[in-house]
């Protein structure tokens, strides 16, 4: 096998490599530099592969790590990310420890902050959940909802937009409660606030 090109793609850090004139590879410029590869080179299939493999590590790394700075995310966002980027399962494994070890990735601080945000929106059957579909263990999902408190003033107030400009019927407060019980508040959360919007409108309802 011999390297008969080396050409650098646009204005980014990947070199076309082209092997025998016909195979075309993407090399992070840092494994070219590394491997001390040139035009004209002699190289065996084992070698190059191992080469080959070190590039798509440093370049499933680096895609990670753009990934994860533009807001924060889970080690299973990023998996998914990663895999559908069309990664081996062994880089990803390397760009996602890596990531973790230098805490670009935290599952408990990325469960805080998911609270913080929607606490004053959402209840807790919405946040459990949403959680467990990103992928955040049981175990830290129970830890940072363990004292959570539904804010009772904004839940009120997601009430009350409801129904404004809605038809006072009969219906309405079915329709409350399963407006409210989709944003995940509890049934105690939702039969409380349901009563005091609406006492105004139906006395007989406490």
């Amino acid at each position: 096998m011999i390297i008969t090109d080396i050409v650098r793609r646009g204005e980014s850090e990947l070199y076309k490599v082209y092997i025998d004139d016909e195979l075309i590879y993407l090399l992070q410029a840092e494994i070219i530099v590394k491997n001390k590869l040139k035009k004209g080179q002699e190289i065996d299939k084992q070698t190059f592969d191992e080469i080959f493999n070190q590039s798509q590590m440093l370049t499933c790394k680096n895609q990670a790590i753009n990934y994860v700075a533009k807001c924060l995310k889970t080690q299973k966002q990023v998996e998914l990310y990663l895999k559908q980027k069309g990664y081996s399962e062994f880089a990803i494994k390397n760009a996602v420890k890596t990531l973790i070890d230098y805490g670009y990735v935290n599952d408990k601080y990325f469960a805080e902050c998911f609270v913080k945000s929607k606490q004053n929106a959402k209840g807790i059957n919405y946040i459990k959940n949403a959680l467990k579909q990103k992928g955040v263990k049981t175990e830290i999902i129970n830890e940072v909802t363990k004292d959570f408190k539904s804010n009772n003033e904004e839940l009120l107030n997601i009430a009350k937009k409801y129904l404004k400009n809605k038809t006072i019927d009969n219906s309405i407060r079915q329709k409350l409660c399963r407006h409210l019980f989709s944003k995940g508040f509890n049934f105690d959360e939702i039969n409380k606030v349901v009563n005091i919007v609406l006492k105004d409108e139906y006395n007989d309802w406490n």
